[in-house]
């Protein structure tokens, strides 16, 4: 398992997200209701920054089509077959991490 280290836990206020870049890959962590999210960063229709993006209601708005995925279930809000892929996520001793199987 990889363990890709976000950052330190007051980073990521409340109603917030952020991108997190890995190698050659792309994610979005966001903090919605007090719960840490973490999510595929590339919008799957035209492969937009989804951590560049607008974070509101817990959606997170692609910025380049204005696509919304909701951040607990990372579904698209127009079509709910098309998801975001998630990734298992934690908090240890003040630092956030990103768990890759």
């Amino acid at each position: 398992m990889l363990r890709i280290e976000v950052g330190p836990s007051e980073a990521i206020a409340e109603g917030t997200s952020i991108e997190v870049l890995h190698d050659a890959d792309t994610y979005v962590v966001c903090r919605h209701q007090g719960a840490l999210h973490a999510l595929e960063g590339l919008c799957p229709h035209r492969n937009g920054p989804l951590g560049a993006g607008n974070f509101a209601d817990g959606h997170l708005i692609c910025p380049y089509h204005g696509w919304e995925f909701d951040c607990v279930s990372g579904a698209y809000d127009r079509n709910s077959s098309v998801k975001l892929k998630k990734f298992p996520i934690t908090e240890r001793e003040g630092w956030v991490y990103i768990e890759i199987a």
